[in-house]
């Protein structure tokens, strides 16, 4: 059982999150925040081990509340979920320690399958996130390689994203709810696509577009 904390602070907003959530057998939300200082106490009081943070709140931001959470609780798991989509917040909200970024828009298709992915220690960026942040770096115009990116599906990314974090073909199957079989062609399209030959060049390439970090 996934043990989740919502953090927003839009009541309505925590309470449609609820309601996917509730739908899952394996997640159980054990307490709601709609602010930053509240959620500081909650993680304190029921030790949760996701906790879905919005990034733009009055008083305590997002980006500090994780930077504070994890400070306490570095075992702990933080996905953001946020209406921005900019490069900068998104990447400031990782860097302040969260495992993943869902935009809102995204959520209703991706926010459980995000929540799985950073409970197991991975990183997990929605589709919109992973094409904009493979678009853009530093305000630049894309590189070729950045002009490949975009042509890639959600499935190829989120492939890429997990053979670059070192997953095994059967691990990859396990948590994409495919075969190896389905891995394996993903996996040559993304060598062609990329113009990538090993894992290791795919690696430096995801590495370079932002799917993962250093």
């Amino acid at each position: 059982m996934i043990r989740i904390i919502l953090v927003d602070d839009h009541t309505m907003v925590r309470e449609a999150l609820r309601l996917v959530l509730e739908q899952d057998s394996s997640m159980q939300v054990v307490a709601e925040a709609g602010d930053g200082e509240t959620a500081v106490r909650l993680v304190n009081e029921f030790a949760p081990d996701v906790v879905v943070m919005d990034v733009a709140m009055l008083g305590l931001s997002g980006i500090e509340t994780t930077r504070r959470l994890l400070a306490r609780h570095p075992k702990l798991k933080v996905l953001a979920l946020s209406t921005y989509l900019d490069r900068r917040i998104i990447q400031q909200m990782l860097d302040a320690g969260a495992n993943g970024y869902i935009i809102k828009s995204a959520a209703g298709a991706e926010l459980k399958e995000g929540i799985r992915c950073v409970a197991e220690g991975r990183r997990y960026l929605c589709s919109e996130v992973a094409r904009m942040m493979a678009d853009s770096l530093r305000g630049q115009h894309p590189s070729p390689g950045k002009v490949r990116a975009r042509a890639l599906s959600r499935r190829e990314l989120q492939v890429a994203t997990l053979l670059a974090e070192g997953r095994s073909t059967p691990e990859i199957a396990a948590s994409l709810n495919m075969t190896p079989g389905t891995v394996d062609v993903h996996r040559r399209n993304l060598m062609k696509k990329l113009e990538v030959h090993n894992v290791v060049e795919l690696t430096k390439h995801a590495i370079r577009i932002g799917l993962i970090l250093p």
